[in-house]
């Protein structure tokens, strides 16, 4: 936990100035990458509570900041997903309709449905799953564990509208890996009719990012699927089904600093404004401390 917990307070908030310092990026995409910042931001910070109780090696905060520990971990994993997923449909959009995306897409619109968005799983995530306090409980097993009591139809929603979100991205990304690479073909033969010699090659750099985030989310997304869709059967002991959530839950936090290095350091202009934002915090910190 504190391998995927820290990265995360380190990279995201030295991202999200990178950010403010582009401007080869669309300011609408950028603020969907900074929804995306923010959310595994926030995830990261409301976790270091569940860290503490680990290291102290029992909750100690009582059952009703147990219940509305559940609920804010719930939510922050939802902002996550749905952040990215907004971020890939941007993305979509741009290399599909890169004439009309101008107009389809405009910094008023992408902050509506930014905040739309956070909005509508803040409020769905308090009342389904914050009104009910019964449906958690600290269970002791030598210790006490924040855990919850059992799992009904609303672990199984979750875990469709998560399959769903994830098959989604999926899809996108699938989709703009054909049109990246249609395109590409498409200025090869352009460029060998046009010269008589043999085009560039096809630009792979694309197709590997998008690999890259695919594998990521497979890797830190489906094992949170499959380990809801094991606890929806009520067979775990609650000790076992706490286990399983805080393994899941390292692997999902990773998936915030990993974001970070897909979208932020494999990009040219984002490492530029990077190495220029830490230099100038540099010469600022030698000017202050200077005799």
């Amino acid at each position: 936990m504190v391998l995927a917990i820290f990265p995360n307070l380190l990279l995201n908030p030295l991202m999200l100035f990178t950010l403010r310092r582009v401007t080869s990026i669309q300011p609408t995409t950028k603020i969907f990458m900074a929804s995306l910042t923010l959310s595994d931001l926030c995830n990261s910070l409301w976790w270091i509570l569940n860290l503490i109780a680990l290291f102290n090696g029992t909750w100690f905060m009582g059952e009703f900041l147990c219940a509305v520990n559940l609920v804010m971990s719930l939510l922050f994993n939802a902002l996550s997903v749905g952040a990215l997923l907004l971020l890939t449909v941007d993305r979509y959009i741009a290399i599909s309709r890169p004439l009309r995306y101008p107009s389809i897409m405009t910094v008023l619109k992408s902050k509506i449905i930014v905040c739309s968005t956070w909005a509508t799983i803040t409020v769905s995530s308090i009342l389904i799953y914050g009104i009910d306090h019964n449906t958690i409980l600290v269970i002791g097993h030598n210790k006490k564990i924040c855990v919850a009591k059992t799992y009904d139809w609303r672990t199984n929603s979750l875990l469709v509208l998560g399959a769903l979100q994830l098959l989604t991205i999926f899809i996108l990304y699938a989709h703009i890996t054909l049109i990246a690479r249609n395109q590409a073909r498409r200025i090869a033969a352009e460029n060998q009719a046009g010269n008589g010699q043999g085009g560039r090659g096809i630009n792979t750099r694309s197709a590997t990012t998008i690999i890259i985030i695919t594998g990521t989310l497979i890797i830190t997304w489906i094992p949170t699927l499959i380990r809801l869709a094991i606890a929806t059967q009520n067979q775990w002991e609650p000790y076992d089904r706490y286990l399983a959530l805080m393994f899941t839950q390292a692997l999902v936090l990773s998936n915030g600093w990993m974001n970070v290095i897909i979208y932020y350091l494999r990009n040219k202009d984002l490492r530029q404004a990077l190495c220029g934002l830490l230099t100038d915090w540099r010469q600022r910190l030698s000017q202050r401390f200077r005799p």
